[in-house]
């Protein structure tokens, strides 16, 4: 088999193996659903599945990188269609929209979390992906915007950009829910609080 025929069938089979995993996730819940189960589903041997994925984080994780990827393009589409807003509103915007997404991939995070600590994985640092480094530069402008150039030297943008990320990290906002009790509505209207109070 040539090498082109090979890449073919590995590219196919990790599409297959991503959109069954997906909608075996979607109907039973990703805890629910066993490696074996996936296999069986997608018509490949547990062997060919295990080549690609060690485990079932290694999936997740995969998913949530192909999510990460069509999330960048739904910021930045969301910043073009809403120009006439303030930085604020803006801002709050996307926050919100950040929300949303933990929460809509909210189990695949955990799962893919519980993986990298039990096996001691440290691959895939959120601080070096794409996803993190377009949503500095976005709430780094907005920010810049915000504040205007007079005080512009007071502020680091990128530094203030960062801590916010940080603080609505997966890890971050479900501890937010879980030991405070805050619902994803009151965790987005007070970083729309936040965001509002830095530019009186």
């Amino acid at each position: 088999m040539s090498c082109r025929r090979e890449r073919k069938d590995a590219i196919e089979h990790r599409r297959l193996i991503l959109q069954t995993a997906q909608s075996l996730f979607n109907q039973h819940g990703v805890h629910s659903v066993s490696m074996h189960q996936i296999a069986k589903t997608a018509g490949v041997g547990q062997a060919t599945l295990y080549r690609r994925y060690a485990h079932k984080g290694d999936l997740c994780s995969e998913l949530l990188q192909d999510f990460s990827e069509q999330l960048i393009e739904q910021f930045k589409a969301y910043l073009r269609d809403h120009t006439r807003l303030s930085p604020v509103e803006r801002l709050g915007g996307l926050l919100n929209r950040w929300i949303d997404a933990i929460e809509e991939k909210a189990d695949l995070i955990v799962v893919t979390m519980e993986a990298k600590i039990i096996c001691d994985d440290t691959r895939g640092n959120f601080f070096h992906t794409p996803l993190y480094k377009t949503l500095r530069e976005l709430i780094s402008g907005l920010l810049a915007e915000m504040i205007g150039p007079e005080v512009s030297n007071l502020i680091d943008t990128k530094l203030t950009a960062h801590a916010l990320i940080c603080s609505m990290s997966p890890a971050g906002y479900f501890h937010m829910k879980q030991e405070f009790g805050y619902t994803p509505e009151q965790i987005k209207q007070g970083y729309l609080r936040m965001c509002q109070l830095s530019v009186r």
